[in-house]
């Protein structure tokens, strides 16, 4: 395994082998089974075995890789049982997102405006892909409708928002991702920056 994940990796399965595990599961609204909690990740079913064990991908019945693991933890970790706000904050409004907000933008954000900035129509097509729900008005963040939004349900209790404005010949395209304003509810913000990182990647090469 990738040493920078290694730390992480050992001491998050070590908090959930000693955590109450249908608490867990009943505050991240997630089934619990007598092999461990199933966990959907953009809709894709894990299954968090009870103690130490590998989390596994159950559609392909191998094992998360381990930034996919320690986030499905985290998750069911912070979970707080707290009803989504039904409202978008911009990544720089979650807690101390300021401090990855610029690594954020070029990162995801950067990566989407980059891909789809003139092609709201591929955005349309990778979004269906990964099971994106369309909006037909703009989620927020003070500007014009855009041409292309979608919401996108990564965890049960843990929704964001991609939304385009496609660029012209004088001004480059733009991509803003949102979450749910209750989404530090559920994960912590340096997280939450790696979910979005996940889903730039994953919408960049379905498109």
């Amino acid at each position: 395994m990738d040493r920078r994940f290694q730390i992480a990796y050992d001491q998050t399965s070590a908090a959930w082998a000693a955590a109450d595990h249908a608490r867990a599961a009943a505050l991240a609204g997630c089934p619990l089974t007598p092999d461990g909690v199933q966990v959907a990740y953009f809709g894709r079913p894990h299954l968090v075995p009870h103690g130490e064990g590998e989390v596994v991908n159950l559609a392909t019945g191998k094992p998360a890789h381990a930034s996919i693991a320690i986030v499905l933890w985290h998750y069911l970790l912070t979970a707080d049982g707290t009803l989504p706000a039904d409202r978008w904050l911009t990544f720089r409004e979650l807690p101390d997102g300021l401090f990855y907000s610029q690594a954020f933008a070029g990162h995801a954000e950067g990566l989407l405006a980059e891909r789809f900035g003139a092609d709201a129509a591929g955005l349309h097509r990778a979004a269906a892909s990964l099971g994106g729900e369309r909006l037909t008005a703009a989620p927020g963040g003070g500007l014009a409708p855009p041409d292309a939004a979608y919401r996108f349900q990564a965890f049960p209790r843990l929704a964001m928002a991609v939304q385009l404005w496609e660029g012209d010949e004088e001004f480059p395209g733009r991509v803003q991702v949102l979450f749910d304003a209750h989404a530090s509810h559920y994960l912590p913000t340096e997280d939450l920056s790696g979910v979005g990182d996940w889903l730039a990647h994953k919408l960049s090469h379905a498109g």
